[in-house]
């Protein structure tokens, strides 16, 4: 289980959630940095920071009646950026930073008293960690280098800490959250920019030679305080969010559904978010508002999902979808340019709409898509990004061409005009007579096709004459019987 930390995917990125509504309560008073984990019972266990005055690292769980309390660590500035996981034994493991000596701890609970020792104090270290336990109940850990700004990963492998980097582009590492999948393979979820200023959501996992790496959310300010889980499938689902230097403060949730990533909002704060989910892949987030809060999803009627394409034709970008789950009032297309920010092209659309077409791009930009729904309690789900597409514009030159050949009975002719003008196509035998005009008159720029019948004229080689503002093209097609 885990803290959380800032990542963005972009791979096809979608943004929504299964349907449903979220529940929320107050566990107790604190300043922040809590973690979640589930036990076998589906009850939850949180760690978290209780800040001044006593700055001490807490332990939080529910035995079935009540919350119960206790304190891991005390000494100095201790437990801010806490992770908490439960072995095989449903004991509680969690790691940790040290502001009074400015280093990575691990503590572990053996069953009558909690054993605390360093993982890491080279300069300044052990910022946002994040915390999970193999199927050996051995620890890894994510965190961030605070001097060399990035991400690194340690684990333990029975006598010592094995330790190494994962991303150095820039300021990256900060809010991380890993976990292991079912062969004990990490996955890290974080934030690109420690600065808060159009940071990303970023998410890595070792392919078993390198870390691979992706965007998942770059709508401007998100991925703070980000939490990773993996579902039954080994798919991700993400709890993070955004700040309000360009946008709203939002909790957010995203996961891959297998195809695409779906996002969603879940409360209008932001915070440390940990997310956890239960036996059924539904998620379960605490979060701090002024208070620990907890927010657990339950599926209902709704919009459960939808995927977007986008492609390109003579007139625009043709953006398609199919929404699953209930029909939505209403939806509206988002786009982004190049890495802009997406945002809204379509204007509102009924529920029942399937496609639009986006008129309004330019020739050799790189466009994204969105599907943005919005239900009839309120509810705003976003779905995407499609794959890039580039529209290429108007050509530059004329062309032409004819098919098939041998043709017998009728052959296409297929052109394209940089311009608007009049054109004129005809039909000559190898003598140079022309035998009849195609086509003579006005007709817009881009690309056109047309059946021409030819089932009266004898069996022969005909060439197929284009002759326009632009230029003239000549091919030739061969008529059989």
């Amino acid at each position: 289980m885990k803290r959380l930390m800032l990542l963005v995917f972009s791979l096809a990125l979608a943004f929504a959630a299964a349907a449903g509504e979220w529940h929320i309560e107050t566990v107790d008073s604190t300043d922040g940095y809590t973690s979640l984990a589930l036990d076998s019972s589906g009850y939850p266990h949180i760690s978290y920071y209780i800040g001044y005055p006593l700055n001490d690292l807490k332990y939080a769980y529910w035995d079935g009646g009540s919350w119960q309390t206790e304190t891991v660590d005390s000494p100095g500035y201790v437990g801010t950026y806490t992770s908490l996981a439960l072995d095989s034994s449903g004991r509680p493991h969690i790691s940790y930073y040290d502001a009074t000596n400015r280093n990575l701890k691990y503590a572990r609970w053996n069953g009558s008293s909690w054993q605390i020792q360093t993982v890491d104090s080279w300069k300044d270290i052990g910022w946002c960690t994040s915390l999970a336990l193999d199927s050996s109940d051995r620890p890894h850990i994510s965190y961030y280098d605070v001097t060399d700004e990035n991400l690194k990963y340690a684990c333990w492998n029975g006598g010592s800490w094995q330790i190494q980097t994962v991303d150095t582009a820039g300021d990256v590492g900060y809010f991380n959250s890993l976990v292991l999948d079912s062969s004990d393979i990490p996955h890290i979820s974080y934030f690109e920019d420690i600065y808060f200023s159009d940071g990303n959501l970023k998410y890595a996992y070792w392919n078993g030679s390198s870390w691979q790496i992706v965007t998942i959310d770059m709508a401007g300010d998100v991925g703070g305080y980000t939490s990773l889980a993996l579902d039954s499938s080994d798919n991700p689902h993400i709890s993070y969010c955004s700040y309000g230097y360009s946008r709203p403060d939002d909790i957010k949730y995203a996961h891959w559904n297998g195809s695409f990533w779906q996002i969603q909002t879940v409360d209008s704060t932001d915070g440390y978010t940990s997310l956890a989910l239960d036996s059924y892949d539904n998620p379960h987030i605490s979060y701090y508002d002024n208070h620990l809060k907890y927010a657990y999803w339950e599926d209902g009627p709704g919009v459960a999902g939808a995927e977007v394409s986008a492609s390109v034709n003579d007139e625009g970008v043709l953006v398609g979808w199919t929404v699953t789950g209930d029909a939505p009032a209403a939806v509206r297309v988002l786009r982004s340019a190049g890495k802009d920010e997406p945002v809204a092209v379509s204007g509102p659309l009924p529920g029942e709409a399937v496609r639009w077409l986006d008129a309004k791009v330019e020739a050799g930009v790189e466009y994204c898509y969105w599907l943005e729904t919005t239900e009839e309690d309120g509810k705003v789900s976003r779905f995407g990004p499609t794959e890039t597409v580039n529209f290429p514009g108007a050509a530059r030159e004329i062309e032409l061409s004819v098919y098939p050949s041998p043709a017998i009975g009728a052959f296409t002719v297929d052109y394209t005009l940089p311009e608007n003008g009049r054109i004129s196509i005809s039909l000559y035998d190898l003598s140079g007579r022309r035998v009849s005009t195609v086509f003579d008159g006005e007709t817009a720029a881009g690309r056109h096709e047309f059946s021409c019948d030819v089932s009266a004229l004898p069996p022969g080689v005909y060439l197929v004459h284009l002759d326009s503002g632009a230029g003239t093209l000549t091919r030739r097609v061969v008529i059989a019987r």
